[in-house]
């Protein structure tokens, strides 16, 4: 390896699956391993997927915290339009 950019690399090549999987099997420090990820990504060579989390698109009635009358479960009013809280993303390579 001849630097944190290629170490990053072979990690996730190597079946890395998060940031901290990452930072173990290089050595690298949390801060180069997060600067190397946004690096790569605007690059082209590690793609990002947002994992779609908050109020599903068939409304309440789909959501797992529905009540049974399909009445919102998490105390809202109605399903939200925008998304909210945490957002999960998955980083794979991209392949060419």
């Amino acid at each position: 390896m001849s630097g944190p950019l290629s170490a990053v690399l072979a990690a996730f090549a190597s079946g890395a699956g998060t940031l901290g999987e990452v930072e173990a099997s290089t050595g690298l420090s949390r801060e180069i391993v997060g600067a190397s990820v946004d690096h790569l990504v605007r690059l082209g060579r590690l793609e990002v997927k947002e994992l779609a989390m908050g109020c599903p698109s068939g409304g309440c009635g789909s959501c797992a915290s529905a009540t049974p009358e399909a009445t919102p479960g998490c105390g809202a009013a109605a399903p939200s339009p925008g998304r909210r809280g945490p957002v999960l993303v998955a980083l794979s390579l991209r392949r060419a």
